[in-house]
């Protein structure tokens, strides 16, 4: 699942101003390797500048759809969303892993749920999936959407929303929110806070979802979060998508560390010894600078790309966004923020 696979483009469809949807054709007999649950993301690589960029992308489609689409929003400084806007077109290939990331909800046939799903800008991406299987394949079950943008022209898949509108009428609630746009209904202008939620709550009761799914800003889903626990919502049903590390700063060189310290890494079936410098920031930084090409995409503890398992020895890890308690307990690291407290630690890629 770590490898990259050369996809072609099969189309482009602009958004915004500012985003557009692309969708990869698949090669024939490869539908298992492209499974995926809805929610979760692909990581795309390209050469910017005679660099090696990685960067995660949600799926937007739902796997009833058929197709393999992804929503990306260019970012103001992003070397890779501002690279697939001005260079990428129908036809082109690019090298993408299978889907991963553990966000997202696999909907039950027969099961009747009532479900809030609440987006910011680009986090409608997975939510669109999330919402679309759910109700194709849940015939009893309901959503609502909030999806806040700054005016009508930022927000991203319009007419595909649209289009689920339309087809479940009855069973998919939506409330368009903008920053930028003045309305007659507080329910229709701000953002996505503790006050809007609280007015929410008054008109629908929001305790009365069985799950909630938040994907936007840090600070958008931290406040939302907290204020759907005290609409009475209980935490592990609440699930929320981290984009970016928030404001946390990059990984300190450990100029303190004067000895050398031996990893081993089993990938691909090899194993391999590797030595931490202390100008290395984590594991994967130094295997990745003494040429072995371990998957990762962010480096920021969100994505999990990176994850493995620690076999033995013990490692710290400085941030963690993405890693679940109880893979934790099983041993899962990332190796984007790891470094060991000694030798003899021992990570399995091929897990």
């Amino acid at each position: 699942m770590s490898q990259f696979h050369h996809l072609t483009v099969e189309a482009i469809e602009r958004q915004t101003a500012d985003a557009v949807a692309i969708t990869f054709s698949l090669p024939p007999g490869a539908a298992e390797i492209w499974r995926f649950t809805p929610g979760q993301h692909l990581t795309l690589r390209a050469r910017v500048d005679g660099e090696d960029l990685r960067r995660c992308y949600s799926i937007s489609s739902a796997p009833e759809d058929n197709r393999l689409q992804i929503g990306v929003r260019a970012v103001p400084g992003g070397r890779f969303s501002q690279h697939l806007h001005r260079h990428l077109h129908p036809g082109d290939t690019l090298d993408v892993m299978p889907p991963q990331g553990q966000f997202g909800y696999r909907p039950r046939p027969g099961h009747q749920g009532d479900y809030l799903a609440l987006a910011a800008g680009s986090g409608i991406t997975p939510l669109l999936a999330i919402i679309s299987s759910t109700l194709q394949q849940e015939p009893d079950s309901r959503f609502t959407l909030v999806y806040a943008n700054r005016h009508t022209q930022s927000a991203m898949f319009r007419q595909t929303l649209a289009d689920l509108k339309d087809r479940f009428l009855q069973r998919l609630q939506l409330f368009w929110l903008f920053s930028q746009e003045s309305s007659d209904s507080p329910l229709l202008s701000g953002h996505i806070d503790a006050g809007y939620l609280a007015q929410l709550h008054a008109l629908i009761g929001l305790n009365h979802f069985q799950q909630a799914f938040i994907c936007g800003p840090t600070a958008m889903m931290d406040n939302a979060q907290s204020a759907l626990r005290q609409a009475g919502i209980a935490a592990q049903n609440i699930h929320r998508e981290q984009f970016d590390a928030g404001h946390q700063h990059p990984l300190p060189i450990r100029t303190s560390r004067d000895q050398r310290c031996d990893v081993e890494i089993l990938h691909d079936g090899r194993r391999q010894k590797i030595a931490l410098q202390p100008q290395d920031r984590s594991i994967l930084d130094a295997a990745l600078r003494q040429g072995i090409d371990l998957p990762f995409a962010c480096k920021g503890g969100v994505c999990a790309t990176c994850k493995c398992r620690l076999k033995s020895g013990d490692v710290t890890m400085e941030v963690n966004y993405s890693l679940e308690q109880d893979q934790l307990n099983a041993g899962y690291i990332l190796s984007c923020q790891a470094w060991p407290k000694g030798d003899g630690v021992v990570l399995d890629f091929d897990v």
